[in-house]
C-alpha cells in the first residue's frame, strides 16, 4: 500500500509535468521565449568580454562632433574628407551605418570619395508589421539571386542612398525588434520586389573577404541550424540562420570593448597614430538627435552601430550564435531527465529512502539551476542557443507538486498516527510525543491533580466463568462510558489498568506548600464525573449476575493533590504514568468500597476543596502500603442530585 501511494504521488507529479510543458508550449509560448531571451541576455553580460576590440572600430558621430563639426548632415565635402582620412589612417574597410536619402549640393564630391575608396553603405528596409511603406533613393547591393528565397520577408518600403551617392556593396540596417524592444536579432536577407538584400554586417564582411555571393541551403545535421548562408571562399562559409531566416546578434563582446574615436577628431586628425591600421572602420551615430538609438541586451539606450559591429566582429571569428534544428528535443531530453532524477528518489525503498520532502522541490530548482548553467556553457562553446525555461519549469513545478504531494501524504499519515497514538495516550501527551525527538531521560513534572479511580468489583471471578467474548463487551462498555463521562467534564484518561480506569483532572505546577492552592473547579468536575460513571454503569453492567456470581458493581476512588506525571524508560521502550502518594490513595479507597458498603469514596484532600458539602465521614484509616493513617469520606450518592 505504501509503494502505491508512493506511485500514485510520482505518477500525479508527472502528470503536472505534462500539463504544465503543454500549457506553456501552447498558450503561453510568448511568455516562454520572453523568459528565455531575458535569461540569454544575462547570459551575454556574464560571458561578454571586456578585452579592446581593435578590429573593428567606431567612428563616432557624437554630441562633440556636432558641436565642433556642425549640426547634421554635414556639407558633403566634409562627409567626403572623413572617408579620406580614414583611408590615409590605414583603415581596411569603410562601412558607413549612414543613409544618404536626400540630394545635395556637392554630392559629386562624395561620390568621387564612395568610388575611391569604395565603402559599404546603409538602407533601411521597413517590414510588414512596422507598416511604412515609403519608398526613397535607389536601393543597391542586390545579391546575383534569381528570385528572393522562401525563409526572408518580403520589405514594404525602403530608405536607400540617393541615385548619384551610391557604392558596389551596401546592406540593409533594418533590425527584427523583440517583444520587449530589445534588439537580437537581424534579417541576413530582406526581399523587395524579389530581389534579396543582404544586411550590413554580410555585406561588409564580403566586401572584407572579397567574396562574390551567397548560397542557401538547409540546414541537415541535428547540430546545424534551420538555415545555412555559406560562400565560395574560404571566409564566412557557413553562417546560421533562424527558422525565419534571421542572424542571431553575436553580443560576444561589451559595448565598452569597442574602441570609438570621435568622427571630430579623425576629420581634426587628432586620431593616435595606427589605431586604425588595417581596421574594419564602422562609422554611425550616437549622438542623441540623430535618431539612431536602440535597446540591447546590455543598455536600454545605445548606439545602433553597435548591432552591426557585434555582427562583424561574430563573423570575423565564425561564431555566430544559432538555435540547432533539434533543440526542441534537447528540452525534451533535458525535462525527462530531472524528471528520471525524482523518479529515482521514489523507487528508494519508502524504509531506506534517506530524503525529506522538502528535498524535492530543492531538487527542481537545482535541476533549473544546472540548465541554466548549461545553457550558458553551450552558448560559450558551441554558440548554441537551446531553450532552458521550459525544461526548468516543467520539472520544478513536477517536483513542487512532488513535494506538495508528499508532505500532504506525510501530514495525513503522521495524523492517522498521532491519532491512533492519542487513542492509547492522554491527548496532551500524544500531542507532545509528536513534536518530539525520542528521549531516555525522565520528562514529568509534580501537577495539582484530582484523581478518579474507578474499578469493576468481582470482575475477575466474572471472566472466569463467562466467556472471554462476553467478558470484553463488559469490560469494552466499561472503558467507552467512562471515556465518555471523564473527557465530557473535562477530564483525561491516563490509564486503563485490568478492569480500572485512572482519570486525572489537572491543575497548576506543584511547589512545595501549595496543596491549598488546587483548583476546587477540578474536585468538583471529578466528584461529578464519578457520579455520573457510577449512574451510567447501571444499565451497563450485567443485571442480575450470571448464576453462582457475586454481582458486578462499579467502585470509586477520588483524591486531590500532588502527582509527578510524565514519561519513563528508554527511548526504545517508554510508557507515560501518573504517580504519587494522591494516585495510591484513590487506588486504596476503591478496594475500601465493598467494606464500607459506599461505591464512592473520597480522601481527605478532595473533602477540603468541596468542604465537607454532601460527604460523610467514615473514620480514619490505615491505607494499605501508606504510613500515616487518613481521613475516609463517603459521598452520599444516592441523595446526590443529577448535577452537582
Amino acid at each position: 500500500m505504501q509503494y502505491l501511494q508512493r506511485w500514485g504521488v510520482a505518477a500525479l507529479s508527472l502528470l503536472v509535468a505534462l500539463v504544465t510543458w503543454v500549457s506553456l508550449s501552447v498558450f503561453q509560448p510568448v511568455w516562454v521565449k520572453t523568459s528565455q531571451e531575458l535569461s540569454t541576455d544575462l547570459a551575454w553580460r556574464l560571458l561578454s568580454k571586456s578585452q579592446d576590440e581593435r578590429r573593428v572600430i567606431l567612428v563616432d558621430i557624437d554630441e562633440r562632433s556636432l558641436q565642433d563639426i556642425g549640426p547634421w548632415p554635414w556639407p558633403r565635402s566634409t562627409q567626403a574628407k572623413l572617408l579620406d582620412q580614414l583611408a590615409e589612417q590605414g583603415a581596411a574597410l569603410q562601412v558607413l551605418d549612414v543613409v544618404f536619402t536626400a540630394s545635395q549640393t556637392g554630392d559629386e564630391v562624395l561620390a568621387q570619395a564612395f568610388k575611391q575608396h569604395q565603402p559599404v553603405l546603409a538602407q533601411a528596409f521597413a517590414l510588414p508589421q512596422q507598416g511604412g511603406q515609403t519608398q526613397a533613393g535607389q536601393l543597391a547591393g542586390a545579391l546575383d539571386w534569381p528570385s528572393c528565397p522562401a525563409p526572408f520577408s518580403e520589405a514594404t518600403g525602403y530608405l536607400a542612398n540617393s541615385a548619384g551617392l551610391q557604392s558596389a556593396r551596401a546592406g540593409h540596417i533594418t533590425p527584427r525588434l523583440s517583444q520587449d524592444g530589445v534588439v537580437r536579432q537581424q534579417p541576413a536577407v530582406l526581399c523587395f520586389q524579389d530581389k534579396a538584400y543582404p544586411a550590413l554586417g554580410l555585406a561588409a564582411a564580403a566586401q572584407g573577404a572579397d567574396l562574390k555571393t551567397w548560397s542557401l541551403q538547409r540546414g541537415k545535421s541535428w547540430s546545424d541550424a534551420p538555415w545555412l548562408l555559406s560562400s565560395a571562399a574560404g571566409a564566412f562559409q557557413s553562417v546560421p540562420l533562424s527558422d525565419a531566416g534571421d542572424i542571431r546578434v553575436p553580443w560576444w563582446n561589451q559595448p565598452e570593448s569597442y574602441v570609438s574615436v570621435s568622427a571630430a577628431d579623425v576629420l581634426q586628425g587628432k586620431v593616435p597614430k595606427g589605431l586604425l591600421s588595417n581596421a574594419w572602420v564602422l562609422v554611425g551615430s550616437s549622438a542623441f538627435g540623430l535618431n539612431d538609438t536602440i535597446a540591447t541586451p546590455f543598455a536600454s539606450a545605445a548606439a545602433g552601430m553597435l548591432v552591426h559591429a557585434q555582427v562583424l566582429t561574430g563573423l570575423i571569428d565564425g561564431r555566430m550564435p544559432f538555435t540547432p534544428l533539434d533543440a526542441s528535443w534537447l528540452q525534451v531530453l533535458a525535462a525527462m531527465v530531472g524528471l528520471a532524477l525524482l523518479i529515482a528518489l521514489a523507487s528508494l525503498k519508502p524504509a531506506a529512502n534517506p530524503f525529506p520532502v522538502q528535498i524535492f522541490p530543492l531538487i527542481g530548482l537545482g535541476w533549473a539551476v544546472a540548465l541554466w548553467a548549461a545553457h550558458m556553457a553551450l552558448l560559450q562553446s558551441q554558440a548554441w542557443v537551446v531553450g532552458w525555461v521550459l525544461p526548468a519549469l516543467t520539472v520544478l513545478l513536477a517536483s513542487l507538486a512532488w513535494g506538495i504531494l508528499e508532505h500532504t501524504k506525510s501530514r495525513l499519515d503522521r495524523d492517522r498516527l498521532y491519532t491512533h497514538l492519542s487513542s492509547y495516550l492522554p491527548a496532551p501527551v500524544a500531542a507532545a510525543l509528536a513534536l518530539q525527538p525520542p528521549s531516555s531521560a525522565i520528562k514529568a513534572s509534580t501537577r495539582l491533580v484530582s484523581v478518579m479511580f474507578a474499578d469493576i468489583r468481582n470482575f475477575s471471578a466474572y471472566c472466569e466463568a463467562r466467556p472471554p467474548k462476553e467478558a470484553a463487551a463488559v469490560l469494552h462498555a466499561f472503558f467507552s462510558t467512562a471515556t465518555r463521562v471523564v473527557e465530557a467534564h473535562g477530564g483525561v484518561i491516563e490509564a486503563f489498568q485490568g478492569d480500572a480506569v485512572l482519570a486525572v483532572w489537572y491543575g497548576a505546577e506543584y511547589q512545595d506548600g501549595q496543596e491549598d492552592a488546587l483548583n476546587a473547579q477540578g474536585a468538583k468536575k471529578a466528584l461529578q464525573a464519578a457520579v455520573d460513571l457510577y449512574r451510567a454503569m447501571q444499565g451497563t453492567l450485567p443485571d442480575p449476575a450470571p448464576a453462582g456470581l457475586e454481582p458486578l458493581a462499579l467502585g470509586v476512588g477520588l483524591e486531590c493533590g500532588p502527582a509527578m506525571a510524565g514519561s519513563f524508560g528508554l527511548a526504545s521502550r517508554r510508557t507515560h504514568m501518573v504517580m504519587g502518594r494522591t494516585v495510591t490513595i484513590a487506588s486504596r479507597l476503591v478496594d475500601m468500597t465493598a467494606d464500607l458498603a459506599h461505591p464512592v469514596l473520597v480522601g481527605e484532600g478532595l473533602a477540603a476543596q468541596l468542604a465537607g458539602e454532601g460527604l460523610s465521614s467514615m473514620g480514619t484509616f490505615l491505607l494499605d502500603g501508606l504510613r500515616v493513617p487518613h481521613h475516609v469520606y463517603a459521598y452520599r450518592l444516592f441523595d446526590a442530585p443529577s448535577s452537582l
